[in-house]
């Protein structure tokens, strides 16, 4: 295989990677903004758990949904 078909297949895959992780970026955000709009409203941490959202995901919405 030539070398500039390799490289067009590592510069396809590093479009993919990073649109895959701004879609991801864009997800946990969206969900720590959700969780934390839900915690101020029953007067609890938001920022806590909008953080630890932030980092992880749906682990962290799991989190906070067991503990509201």
């Amino acid at each position: 295989m030539s070398k500039t078909g390799a490289d067009d297949r590592t510069r396809r895959y590093a479009r993919r990677l990073a649109r895959f992780a701004a879609l991801t970026l864009v997800v946990h955000a969206v969900l720590a903004a959700l969780v934390y709009r839900d915690a101020r409203d029953r007067d609890v941490s938001g920022a806590r758990w909008a953080a630890l959202t932030l980092v992880g995901g749906l682990l962290g919405v799991a989190g906070y949904r067991r503990r509201r």
